[in-house]
């Protein structure tokens, strides 16, 4: 063989040695390769449950040997099984060493992982801006979640600056890829309009959109729009439709679906299911319904009334600050409803909601301190409560430091403060406050005179069906003070309150009808009402019924009344009653002549100053 054959056939070798070689280099990664996939399969299906029975430890460990061999697959579900502690202790630092191996791989959801591992602090310092990086990097990869969690960092400038066009902008990626967060996320942005124009339509759009993928917040807010037609039409099947999906476990859902079984709002009323539903979202600890539940057991709203179980749901909402509960529980250990009696508690809970803003509570506080209640009294704290009060334009509180300005209870007298707590207590309705500034407007006194004033705020406290202002009013009018006499006004005015039966009303109604002021003149009514205030034992319509009785204009008078009237008037030390029964005893009218019982009769009337009774004991006696 010569020599140019045997270099032809060592090239030759040389070759085939080499192809040799590259064909067990890809018979190796090959083999490697499935056996990577193999042993990740096998740890799927064990996760999984699929031909095995569900079992994590083994699914770790077939993760293990496919992660050794530099599967990013397995590393990844390593560090979601350490993560959340499946087939082994949660470990945060080995979840962290997993995903980054992952991730340096360029492992989408494995950089997502290491992100939000950064984001929430799982395994390392809370780093946003770290987070930022490792979400960027998987939502470059089109990853769903990265893009929402990146949206959501940008348009809120958490990690990052912020940048609202270029948050909507991954956030709206998201929404494109069907992830169901940033749908409802987007949906919320345009219901608030935060830092957007608020668009209930396009809110509406996303919130369906998450709601048919199942999103039980955006089928709560579905549920809202539909009730209040809130970018779309008013629909309150709809509403309970979407309530009903999602209320089994969102309490809010639950809370608003028992108000429209309660009140009938497209359903028909059905207060059993509505207080079911009412007590599973207070069980979800919906502070609403916890109240709400609360109130019911404590005044027996369509449920056996339970002081106990009422106490017990005002504590939970109270715990979780509601200060209206709060408040009503403070009640209860005031008065040992359903609760041990017990001050210090009831203390701490009032000022708890009064620190909260709670106007009752606040009001509460002002008065321990004003009236000493079970603590030393200290005035300055009590105003210190009632200026909260009045600072949130409390009526109650406005008066009631209106009055301590007026008098001067343990404060100097200070009669501008005092008109003007009363006036803005006027101006808000308090109709005391009104009676108040009308007074001073009449009388001339922390106010200048001015009649014209004060039945302007006569006028308001009348309108809200204040007795004593129609009184007044009435009188004003009636007696022409400070304005033209105008009985007919007069009238109508005590008119108004007849309804009350009150006799001071009646008796100034009657009156107007004796004597045909502002009315036709009419004897029946007269007496009608006179004796309706006599019988409440008005003296003053005593009297005059009496006196009406026995004047020539009713022919028929019944004098076992009269007498009865002007006995029950004497009692009272009415002067001229003493008068009239005197005059009957001495002439013997209607009654047995007794001179010396008309003379006791005079001398007492005389004595209280009554002129007539005097003159008749000098020119008789």
């Amino acid at each position: 063989m010569s020599r140019s054959h045997i270099a032809l056939v060592g090239k030759i070798a040389a070759i085939a040695c080499i192809i040799f070689i590259v064909f067990c280099i890809c018979f190796y990664k090959t083999i490697r390769t499935g056996f990577i996939e193999a042993q990740f399969d096998r740890a799927s299906m064990y996760m999984q449950g699929e031909g095995n029975p569900q079992d994590f430890k083994k699914a770790r460990e077939y993760l293990e040997q496919s992660a050794t061999a530099g599967s990013d697959n397995a590393q990844y579900m390593l560090g979601v099984m350490y993560e959340k502690g499946q087939g082994a202790s949660q470990d945060f630092s080995k979840a962290m060493n997993f995903y980054k191996q992952a991730a340096n791989k360029n492992h989408a959801k494995a950089q997502y992982a290491l992100g939000s591992m950064y984001d929430h602090a799982r395994g390392v310092p809370e780093d946003h801006t770290e987070a930022v990086r490792w979400y960027e990097k998987s939502a470059n990869q089109n990853n769903p979640a990265a893009q929402y969690a990146l949206g959501y960092a940008y348009y809120n400038g958490i990690g990052t600056s912020k940048n609202i066009d270029k948050g909507l902008q991954y956030l709206q990626k998201s929404a494109e890829n069907g992830y169901v967060k940033a749908l409802f996320y987007i949906g919320s942005l345009y219901f608030e309009g935060k830092n957007i124009p608020q668009d209930t339509k396009k809110a509406f759009s996303y919130f369906e959109k998450a709601a048919y993928k199942g999103n039980h917040d955006a089928q709560f807010y579905l549920g809202v729009m539909y009730e209040n037609g809130n970018g779309v039409k008013l629909d309150y099947t709809k509403a309970i439709y979407w309530y009903e999906k999602s209320s089994k476990t969102h309490s809010s859902a639950a809370f608003n679906l028992a108000k429209m079984y309660k009140n009938g709002l497209g359903v028909e009323i059905d207060y059993n299911h509505a207080f079911e539903l009412l007590k599973r979202a207070a069980n979800g600890n919906n502070i609403q319904a916890q109240y709400y539940l609360a109130n019911f057991y404590d005044k027996g709203d369509n449920v056996p009334q339970d002081s106990a179980k009422a106490a017990f749901w005002y504590d939970k909402a109270a715990k979780q600050g509601d200060s209206r509960s709060a408040y009503r529980l403070g009640e209860m250990y005031i008065d040992g409803r359903g609760v041990n009696e017990n001050f210090d508690k009831a203390f701490q809970l009032f000022q708890q909601a009064a620190q909260d803003g709670n106007v009752q509570a606040q009001l509460k506080m002002a008065t321990i301190y004003f009236k000493g209640m079970n603590t030393p009294i200290d005035h300055n704290k009590a105003i210190e409560w009632y200026q909260k009060a009045a600072n949130q334009n409390n009526s109650e509180a406005l008066l009631a430091l209106g009055n301590i300005f007026d008098q001067g209870l343990n404060v100097p007298k200070d009669p501008a403060k005092a008109v003007g707590f009363y006036q803005k207590a006027a101006e808000g309705g308090n109709v005391e406050a009104q009676l108040k500034i009308a007074s001073f407007y009449l009388a001339g006194t922390n106010l200048p005179k001015n009649p014209a004033k004060a039945i302007e705020w006569y006028q308001k406290a009348v309108d809200q069906g204040n007795i004593q202002a129609m009184l007044v009013l009435g009188q004003i009018y009636e007696q022409g003070i400070g304005t033209t006499e105008d009985y007919q006004k007069a009238f109508e005015i005590y008119s108004k309150g007849l309804s009350s039966h009150n006799a001071d009303l009646q008796y100034a109604v009657g009156m107007l009808y004796a004597k045909g002021l502002g009315v036709s003149k009419d004897i029946e009514k007269a007496r009608n009402f006179l004796k309706k205030a006599a019988q409440q034992g008005l003296v003053v319509a005593q009297r005059e019924y009496a006196k009406l009785d026995l004047s020539n204009q009713v022919q028929d008078p019944n004098m076992q009344t009269v007498i009865s009237y002007l006995q029950e008037a004497i009692k009272n030390g009415d002067a001229e009653s003493m008068f009239i029964l005197g005059n009957l005893y001495l002439n013997g009218n209607h009654v047995t002549k007794d001179t010396k019982l008309a003379k006791e009769l005079f001398m007492q009337s005389c004595e209280k100053g009554f002129e007539n009774a005097c003159h008749i004991l000098k020119t008789t006696y």
